[in-house]
């Protein structure tokens, strides 16, 4: 039974981790830092294991949905959709940002493990795109979930502009002390589709 819904309750823990954590972590402010510098506040670890968690989810959704698909094809490229993207997030989960998020971007500011941190990101968001799309084209193939391609492509397509416009303000060196609360209000239409998906995973095994 929980498995079935972790996809839809994980995002919901994220949510209220960050949210609590935010507030109780000394010198954090919601609005100037982000997610990613709770991980390296008094109160790191949980936020590392709240990524984990998430990641993990990721790999259930990914498992759930694939294993829904009518064509092998589908159902391998699902999977690794799912897999890279865990992966990605358990890369940044594990290899810490630096604390260097409100002043212009400058590499030579960089730790190694920060680098990574930030290579992780940027290389997930550069290549997202690829996966909204062919996540959007398989399940219009899907008879039973022709009617979540939509909301992948707009909450995909929609979330991938916002986060180019998030690093030219670091780039730019533009808005940097509202870089904390735009990123996580990118955050919430990703964290929403989880849910959906997790919930059309339990429905359609009912069906």
């Amino acid at each position: 039974m929980f498995v079935r819904f972790f996809p839809v309750i994980s995002p919901i823990i994220f949510t209220i981790v960050v949210i609590v954590l935010g507030f109780v972590t000394p010198g954090y402010n919601h609005i100037n830092y982000t997610i990613s510098r709770l991980a390296i506040e008094k109160y790191g670890w949980i936020q590392s294991l709240n990524f984990l968690q998430l990641a993990l989810s990721l790999l259930v959704l990914g498992n759930r949905l694939s294993s829904d698909m009518k064509q092998s094809a589908s159902r391998a490229a699902v999977r690794t959709l799912f897999i890279l993207s865990a992966v990605f997030l358990t890369v940044a989960a594990l290899a810490p940002t630096d604390p260097i998020e409100n002043i212009p971007l400058r590499l030579s500011l960089y730790t190694p493990i920060g680098l990574v941190h930030a290579g992780s990101v940027i290389l997930f968001l550069a290549v997202s795109p690829i996966g909204v799309h062919r996540l959007a084209t398989i399940f219009k193939a899907e008879p039973r979930y022709k009617s979540y391609s939509s909301v992948t492509t707009f909450i995909g397509y929609g979330t991938f502009v916002l986060s180019i416009v998030w690093f030219l303000f670091f780039v730019l060196g533009v808005g940097l002390p509202y870089r904390g609360i735009f990123q996580k209000i990118i955050a919430v239409p990703v964290l929403c589709w989880f849910m959906i998906m997790g919930f059309a995973t339990v429905k359609n095994r009912k069906a």
